[in-house]
């Protein structure tokens, strides 16, 4: 009798939960534009659609130095978009490509560390 009154309780717990459970739907607003192909974007003349940007990087030498050491440039983050092994004495010029937002990149050279701008483009590198 005792098992009876328990299987009619469950059973009507377990109803009376289900019943009570309700699926909450949200609505999403339509961001449809009406634009159905890339050509139909409408942007400034001056809006920059590339996410990249080439930088001209110029390496001075320094006169009587003869280190030979590895030569990185870095962003704050610390990513590596150039690295090789570069004399102290010897030009280097070289184009790389480093993301839009990036506005400063680092030199490390043989325990040296220097920030540097990038200006117009270009950025000069030396150990002075």
């Amino acid at each position: 009798m005792k098992t009876n009154k328990f299987l009619i309780a469950t059973f009507i717990s377990i109803s009376l939960t289900g019943i009570a459970c309700k699926k909450h739907t949200i609505q999403k607003e339509n961001t449809n534009t009406g634009t159905s192909k890339f050509t139909d974007i409408k942007a400034p003349q001056t809006f920059k659609w590339s996410t990249l940007n080439n930088i001209s990087v110029k390496y001075t030498p320094t006169a009587n130095d003869a280190r030979i050491s590895t030569l990185r440039i870095v962003d704050a983050e610390g990513h590596i978009y150039l690295q090789r092994l570069q004399k102290a004495n010897q030009a280097f010029e070289a184009s790389i490509e480093i993301p839009g937002h990036v506005q400063q990149l680092e030199m490390r050279y043989a325990g040296i560390k220097k920030t540097v701008a990038i200006a117009n483009g270009k950025v000069n590198l030396s150990l002075k």
